[in-house]
């Protein structure tokens, strides 16, 4: 654990709350491991009070299981419940990209159109993983503000943390982000045509063969 901040602010919570998100999606903080308040409380230089609240927020989110009396500790996600959030996913961003179509004009997306042209092909072509993931997410993000729906932003956000455990693993999976790139093309296309139907039905299909991937080889990645 990283040492004491230097904090002339007071961190809020939500700032500790994606901190802790990241490093164990990214493991970090690998599962099994505990987490102690009172050493969370130095590193981030507020109370133990706070630092139990972004720790409430981390279990709301299935990343932490807290148990009285023996404190907090990193949760092993099963293959099994990542599938189902997979299958919660598929619906969820689906309906996304389907208000996404209806609420926005082709010039909320020209950006994004232009990064998705060439400079896209060529991460792909190199193999450039870390660009690949921040040009989705990116996009991803973009979908769901623009979906305009605060109870659908909060239920995407609450399952994305658990996602991103394996979406690094997922994505360089042989083939995937060859296919995926077409994928993403075609739901960023329909959005811009204001097609809510096609939005929805493309967006669902590049879930449904993510979690095919992930299915696939299970084994080696989870």
């Amino acid at each position: 654990m990283a040492g004491k901040r230097n904090n002339s602010r007071r961190i809020p919570k939500e700032e500790i709350v994606t901190s802790l998100q990241e490093r164990i999606s990214d493991r970090k903080i690998p599962p099994g491991v505990k987490l102690v308040e009172q050493d969370l409380s130095k590193e981030f230089g507020v109370s133990r009070t706070a630092i139990r609240e972004a720790l409430a927020d981390l279990e709301n989110q299935g990343l932490v299981n807290r148990k009285p009396n023996k404190g907090t500790v990193v949760r092993k996600v099963e293959p099994e419940s990542l599938l189902e959030i997979y299958e919660i996913r598929e619906v969820l961003e689906g309906l996304a990209a389907r208000l996404a179509a209806e609420k926005t004009r082709p010039e909320d997306w020209e950006d994004l159109k232009r990064e998705f042209g060439k400079p896209f092909e060529q991460i792909v072509k190199n193999l450039q993983f870390e660009e690949y993931l921040n040009l989705i997410t990116k996009f991803r993000k973009r979908m769901v503000e623009k979906a305009n729906n605060r109870e659908l932003s909060k239920y995407i956000d609450s399952i994305y943390a658990q996602i991103r455990i394996v979406q690094r693993r997922v994505i360089i999976l042989p083939g995937r982000i060859q296919k995926a790139i077409h994928e993403h093309r075609e739901v960023l296309d329909a959005i811009i045509e204001g097609d809510p139907d096609k939005a929805e039905a493309m967006k669902r299909r590049n879930l449904r063969t993510a979690r095919a991937h992930l299915k696939q080889y299970q084994e080696w990645i989870l």
